[in-house]
């Protein structure tokens, strides 16, 4: 039995490692790019391969800060036996706080690269490597409104919001291109449970959004085929406001 191969950036915490055992539970084999979480990633693939021995994985590091360097490597490594990815996640990100008029150009520059320049040549690596496949990146409902407290990491995952959409157009009918943008699901590094309290209360479902509904509503587009260029708000409504 042939199983598809997913490469899931961010893979070895959080929402990247729900992500994969969601995908590993399906039938997939799975690649899980790490940073600097080598030991998590490195148990995680392990796990899978004792839970799912007909299926293959293994990880491969890449700082998403090297941009185009970083992609060309990931997009390099798959498990043994495997000839192909079908499928992309971008899921990696970075989440720092500034007003536009407190935005230095190394907070910019962070942001922009971790946040759309890697996920870009990811994908353009990806379609000019395999030419058919899937993509879904993950954005953020913040695409949808002009709060600027997070200004430079909002502008970034704007753009990754219309590159989802541009690509969905270039590239098809061979590959399809979709995103995921999420609104409270935990709460970022270095907050507590409080900082995601308020934010949930703000929506207008008044309650976290479930890992098992974002996983979900990224393998639905994943296996859908007659989806391309779609944004799904997986965000309690936030979207709205």
């Amino acid at each position: 039995m042939m199983h598809p191969t997913v490469l899931v950036t961010g893979a070895a915490k959080r929402v990247g490692r729900v992500l994969c055992e969601h995908f590993a539970q399906k039938g997939w084999n799975v690649v899980l790019h790490y940073n600097e979480s080598k030991k998590e990633a490195l148990a995680l693939a392990k796990k899978f391969s004792e839970d799912y021995p007909d299926q293959k994985f293994c990880v491969v590091q890449g700082d998403m800060s090297l941009g185009e360097i970083t992609a060309q490597k990931m997009m390099s490594v798959l498990p043994e036996g495997v000839s192909k990815l079908d499928a992309l996640i971008n899921n990696a990100s970075v989440f720092d706080p500034g007003a536009l008029a407190k935005t230095e150009g190394e907070l910019l520059r962070r942001e922009f690269i971790i946040n759309f320049e890697t996920p870009f040549f990811l994908m353009r690596d990806f379609y000019l490597k395999y030419k058919s496949g899937v993509i879904v990146n993950i954005l953020d409902t913040r695409v949808h409104n002009e709060d600027s407290s997070y200004a430079a990491y909002s502008l970034a995952k704007k753009s990754l919001m219309h590159l989802t959409k541009m690509a969905a157009l270039e590239w098809a009918p061979d590959m399809r291109v979709n995103g995921v943008a999420p609104g409270p699901v935990l709460p970022p590094m270095g907050k507590d449970d409080s900082w995601l309290s308020n934010v949930v209360a703000q929506t207008p479902l008044k309650r976290a959004v479930g890992l098992d509904n974002l996983v979900n509503s990224v393998y639905f587009l994943i296996t859908n085929n007659s989806i391309t260029g779609q944004i799904i708000n997986c965000d309690s409504g936030a979207h709205l406001i």
